[in-house]
């Protein structure tokens, strides 16, 4: 009976060892099926190389020239795609976008022109001006070329500004100091002649038309009742794009009306301008438009762009007041 007890140990032993081996095989199996199951989603989820993944295909990309329109209806299908607007957008490189760059604008205000235009693969190339230059390999403006006095010793080019030659410094000068006092002296002397001359010949003009004229320039000006409709392009000229934009965001004009006009007239900063400053005029009305373009400008510290803008209206009012009394004189003695 006793040796029946020392056996039990050994066959359950002999029991148990093939049990234990079969559950972890088992358990082996299954992590090697998850293992194989998560592969296979992650390789679903994923595309080739230059593919992307939309409404769960892998499509592939648009060319160049064009953007994405709807998507493709099979893995490995090409999506619907559409040209860019000629001149006006580009891509130029396959992508998966739904739009198109827009084309730079070269600025005029800023010294740039037009090198190539934009195409639907291409933007727009811009370069300097002639008689300005720029510098830095990324150029948003150009800068104008330097004027020498006394000199050039390298031209200005595209890429780098005029390098002058230092004043006195060829072998001869003090013959050019003397040039130079010579030029001085006679400067202001020609200046009081052609003052004297022009005075003159004002003289000889008609005594009752100088009267006439002379009247006119002593009139005062009703600020608050100019009508600027006939003065804007002449206002517009001596004005920079950037400083009409400043005016006009200043006083009332909305950013999309901005943008608007620039988008309408990309190339053209002067009509940009003329069209601002007319929008403006518009929305505002005549009363006291002139005062606030004056006051506007001087509070900005341009002082001169004022006054010059003062003297033209000035002349062009003068002017009319003289052709109007002109023709009451006339239509008197008729």
């Amino acid at each position: 009976m006793s040796e029946i007890w020392v056996l039990w140990p050994l066959i359950f032993t002999s029991i148990a060892g093939p049990l234990s081996k079969g559950d972890n095989a088992h358990v082996a199996d299954s992590n090697s099926e998850m293992l194989k199951l998560s592969k296979n989603i992650t390789k679903r989820e994923s595309c080739d190389e230059g593919l992307y993944r939309e409404h769960g295909f892998c499509c592939q990309p648009c060319p160049p020239g064009k953007r994405k329109n709807d998507g493709c209806k099979i893995d490995g299908g090409e999506p619907e795609c559409v040209l860019c607007a000629e001149g006006e957008e580009y891509t130029d490189k396959n992508h998966h976008s739904y739009n198109c760059r827009r084309c730079r604008v070269c600025d005029g205000e800023h010294g740039l022109e037009v090198e190539k235009n934009c195409t639907r693969t291409q933007n727009t190339k811009c370069r300097c001006k002639p008689n300005f230059f720029c510098n830095v390999s990324l150029c948003e403006h150009c800068n104008p070329c330097t004027t020498c006095e006394h000199g050039i010793i390298e031209k200005c080019t595209p890429t780098s500004n005029t390098k002058c030659r230092e004043a006195f410094q060829s072998t001869g000068s003090r013959s050019n100091l003397h040039s130079l006092w010579a030029l001085l002296i006679l400067i202001p002397i020609s200046a009081l002649i052609y003052r004297e001359v022009k005075r003159r010949r004002r003289n000889r003009k008609n005594g009752h038309q100088k009267s006439i004229a002379s009247n006119t320039e002593m009139m005062p000006v009703n600020l608050t009742d100019i009508d600027l409709v006939k003065h804007i392009i002449s206002i517009a000229e001596q004005m920079k794009i950037t400083e009409v934009k400043e005016f006009v965001r200043k006083n009332g004009m909305e950013e999309t009306k901005i943008d608007e006009i620039k988008h309408d007239n990309p190339q053209d900063t002067a009509e940009q301008k003329v069209q601002l400053l007319r929008n403006w005029y518009q929305s505002h009305g005549k009363k006291d438009a002139y005062c606030t373009l004056i006051k506007s400008l001087r509070k900005a510290k341009l002082h001169a762009l004022a006054e010059k803008i003062q003297d033209i209206v000035q002349k062009d009012i003068t002017s009319e007041h003289e052709n109007a009394n002109l023709q009451n004189e006339n239509e008197s003695l008729a």
